[in-house]
């Protein structure tokens, strides 16, 4: 069963509704609901014939529409825990999910500001994020951060196809995440920063995240689907994405 929690914005449900049938998931079901743990809402939907968990890619388009929050596959009747362990014993804060777009946000301002610094703040949100929502929320801090990037640096140009705006501007917003070569419909990045060989767990989540806000923020490029081809944490030579 899937389960979105929401806040109660006109038309949240038909935009769920929108997003779930562009990816092929027809939705039989839907039932309101309030969170046990903080009175919060959330819609059960039934899907039919729908795998779950949905795809990541899915779950950070569904976390972009204004008014979900957060996604659950259990139904959502207690909250996270507010503190963890940290990589060194210490206690790390945890992002509450019943706010989680709000700081995505945050987060993706202050990579923003202090772009140089951007692998460190990844790195951070990484370990303060719940370990089986990791992908989703690195995901849409990527792609809030592509988003504003794009809007801030390039949105003034001309809108480009697809193989222009890797070469021309997607190439060139990444450069400082390795070693980027672009072929016709894909980019490899040698040496990703976000990625190695000694971290199985590696954060091309983000990356891909960031490409994909990125090249939505234009019209040429809006529709644009990105896939995570290969992985340095997983033994490849770079971290390579096709896009279609």
């Amino acid at each position: 069963m899937l389960y979105i929690l929401v806040e109660e914005h006109s038309g949240v449900l038909l935009n769920i509704y929108r997003r779930l049938s562009s990816a092929n998931y027809r939705v039989i079901s839907n039932q309101f609901g309030k969170r046990s743990s903080d009175n919060k809402t959330y819609v059960k939907l039934e899907l039919e014939d729908g795998k779950l968990p949905l795809p990541q890619a899915l779950e950070g388009e569904l976390l972009n529409i204004e008014g979900c929050t957060d996604i659950f596959y259990d139904e959502p009747t207690q909250s996270i825990p507010e503190e963890s362990g940290g990589p060194n014993g210490a206690a790390a804060k945890v992002p509450d999910v019943s706010d989680i777009k709000s700081q995505i946000k945050h987060v993706a301002q202050k990579i923003v500001k202090n772009f140089s610094d951007i692998e460190n703040i990844v790195h951070n949100f990484a370990q303060q994020c719940p370990q089986d929502k990791s992908a989703t929320l690195l995901y849409n801090l990527g792609y809030n951060v592509g988003a504003i990037i794009y809007q801030q640096e390039y949105a003034l140009g001309k809108p480009l196809k697809l193989e222009l705006a890797l070469k021309r501007m997607l190439s060139d917003a990444i450069a400082s995440f390795g070693k980027v070569t672009c072929s016709q419909h894909t980019i490899s990045i040698e040496n990703n920063i976000f990625c190695s060989v000694a971290n199985p767990d590696g954060h091309c989540e983000f990356t891909k995240g960031f490409m994909t806000g990125f090249l939505h923020g234009s019209p040429k490029t809006k529709d644009v689907k990105v896939e995570n081809i290969s992985c340095r944490s997983h033994g490849q030579v770079s971290c390579s994405f096709e896009f279609r």
